[in-house]
């Protein structure tokens, strides 16, 4: 009998975040995945797998996914090939996995690439976890959207063109992935009027978290990061 294979949301940083239900998976499983950022610093760790550490048992087998940050997707889905066959192997030898995931499997998650290259052939079963939007809007105090508001959800690394359209509008805005497009980002909410009130969140969460006014931040990139933008007041109230 095949194993059964987990998406296992994390949440955003905090280990107290992560629902009972992933806790009690990570007890059972006998084998975790996770991905570790191929960088040039031997010492960088999966941040999915810090935040669970408290709930890893002793003798896990760990598969660490190397995947290196990068624009272009086809390096990557090489690799989600070479472990997905990985990941088979020990389902079929009857083992359970866990493949653990930052904030939720399907948000912006890792783990939606192997769903897709092993949906069809296991028994698989995605549990959900506090998203690092849901985590940054509560570290930021801001009431998201409201009545018949939208949220639009953006990453940052869109074309510039596509960002002005997509933030040109009156709703709030949750852009995700901010990274290395911090100035790029700034720039077209100043351009279209909605900087007032946006407000920067990193690494929602952790205790070295931060939260200030977007017009505030000066530093760096930022990868574990998002930007909140409020709806234009007296939009669809």
């Amino acid at each position: 009998m095949s194993g059964k294979l987990y998406g296992l949301g994390v949440g955003p940083g905090d280990p107290d975040l992560m629902t009972l239900k992933a806790v009690k998976v990570l007890a059972a499983v006998p084998v975790i995945a996770y991905i570790v950022a191929k960088t040039d610093d031997p010492s960088k760790k999966s941040l999915a797998r810090t935040i669970a550490a408290p709930f890893i048992g002793p003798d896990r087998t760990e598969i660490e996914i190397p995947i290196a940050m990068l624009e272009d997707a086809a390096p990557g889905a090489g690799i989600y090939d070479r472990y997905a066959d990985v990941i088979a192997g020990h389902l079929d030898a009857g083992r359970d996995v866990a493949m653990l995931c930052e904030g939720d499997p399907l948000l912006f998650g890792s783990f939606m690439y192997m769903l897709g290259r092993l949906r069809s052939g296991y028994d698989i079963e995605t549990v959900p976890g506090v998203s690092s939007l849901g985590a940054a809007a509560a570290a930021a105090g801001l009431a998201l959207v409201s009545r018949r508001q939208c949220l639009a959800v953006i990453p940052a690394t869109l074309r510039r063109e596509d960002l002005q359209r997509r933030l040109s509008g009156g709703d709030a805005v949750a852009i995700f992935k901010v990274g290395r497009h911090l100035e790029k980002i700034r720039g077209i909410l100043e351009d279209n009027d909605r900087s007032t009130g946006a407000i920067f969140v990193e690494r929602a969460s952790l205790p070295d978290g931060r939260v200030l006014p977007l017009a505030d931040v000066a530093d760096g990139s930022h990868y574990f990061a998002m930007i909140l933008v409020p709806a234009r007041h007296g939009e669809n109230e």
